[in-house]
């Protein structure tokens, strides 16, 4: 597969990853929304970054 149409799916997938973590979190950490939003975020950014070092792996 080409590597930039895996990047782009890596990326819609990680930011698919990420809105749902936005509308599930809250939910289910009530009190603590402020934490599961850097949850969230968090997530979104180990996601991102793993995908992007697998696929520089591939690349390489």
């Amino acid at each position: 597969m080409n590597l930039r149409v895996l990047e782009v799916l890596a990326a819609l997938g990680c930011l698919i990853l990420f809105i749902a973590l936005l509308v599930m979190l809250p939910g289910l950490m009530e009190g603590m929304e402020g934490l599961a939003y850097v949850t969230a975020l968090v997530a979104f950014i180990a996601s991102l970054s793993t995908a992007g070092y697998m696929i520089g792996k591939m690349a390489a």
